[in-house]
């Protein structure tokens, strides 16, 4: 799982693989965990 592999699937419109994505990469690297929850808030703001 890569970041750009999510970025793909937000592009894509793929919002529950992007949500998927990034909690498997906030588990993977946890320094970053606060950027990828952030990016999965962003997510469900969009798909509402």
């Amino acid at each position: 799982m890569t970041e750009t592999l999510a970025k793909v699937y937000l592009e894509q419109g793929h919002y529950e693989k992007a949500i998927t994505a990034y909690e498997i990469l906030s588990l993977k690297y946890p320094q970053k965990s606060s950027l990828f929850a952030n990016q999965i808030k962003a997510i469900k703001q969009i798909k509402l």
